[in-house]
């Protein structure tokens, strides 16, 4: 079977107090939702990417962190990076290169809750390409803020694959070229589709097991339940996500 480096971001702006960072709760229950479902082992491999002031305080803040982190089956580290000064910044951090010797290398929003076993999609990859997964279209300013508003498909940022060193390298060097403070309210994601489509891309293999809010979610199919909400509204994305964890524990997803 193939095997998966699966990377994550959690931070906290410099404007904020790291205790009302209700991302800290929203990542410990993307977390339960990888050890139940994700279906990860010891060949494979999680970075979770973290500012030192989040670093810092879950360090010292006892919660359920400890015990989540020993019910993984797979290895893991931190990798500490500055506390960024804006959500824009720390954004940023999701497009550092990590060097990985796995088949593929899948980064994922914490606010994408995992359903199933994610290395099955594994199977439908090939070496050396850039996997991507619609939401909408660039008529969209979410997606296509920084390109021509067409009917063109418009890529997520909170999920995407690669399978190789080589593209994700390129991937992350061009959307860093790109990226300045411009005020979209996706942030980083118009920078992300201009670069996506620069490049030889799949937009089927993710596409066809992800469910945002619950739109297209299928039980025999949908390994990402995207959750995805106001950028940077911590409190209100909580609260979403509780709401979809009840529902999903009642058995409507």
């Amino acid at each position: 079977m193939k095997t998966l480096f699966l990377n994550c971001v959690l931070f906290t702006p410099l404007y904020l107090e790291v205790k009302e960072n209700n991302y800290i709760l929203i990542f410990y229950t993307w977390l339960s939702k990888l050890i139940q479902n994700g279906g990860l082992g010891r060949d494979d491999y999680l970075l979770i990417s973290i500012d030192e002031r989040t670093m810092e305080y879950v360090k010292t803040t006892p919660k359920c962190l400890a015990y989540l982190l020993s019910q993984l089956k797979c290895p893991y580290a931190f990798k500490i990076f500055p506390a960024p000064r804006t959500i824009l910044d720390g954004m940023k951090i999701r497009y550092t290169p990590h060097e990985f010797t796995q088949d593929a290398y899948l980064y994922l929003d914490i606010d994408v809750l995992i359903m199933k076993p994610l290395k099955g999609i594994l199977e439908d990859t090939h070496p050396e390409k850039l996997y991507v997964c619609t939401e909408g279209t660039l008529r969209d300013a979410n997606y296509g803020a920084d390109m021509s508003a067409t009917d063109d498909p418009g890529y997520t940022s909170a999920i995407f694959l690669v399978t190789g060193n080589h593209t994700q390298k390129v991937l992350f060097r061009r959307v860093d070229e790109l990226y300045m403070p411009k005020g979209y309210y996706t942030l980083d994601q118009p920078f992300f589709n201009r670069v996506v489509y620069m490049m030889p891309r799949d937009d089927k293999v993710l596409t066809r097991v992800h469910s945002f809010n619950g739109h297209g979610y299928s039980k025999g199919d949908t390994i990402f339940f995207n959750c995805g909400g106001e950028p940077g509204q911590g409190k209100i994305h909580y609260d979403k996500i509780q709401e979809v964890i009840c529902l999903i524990n009642a058995g409507l997803f």
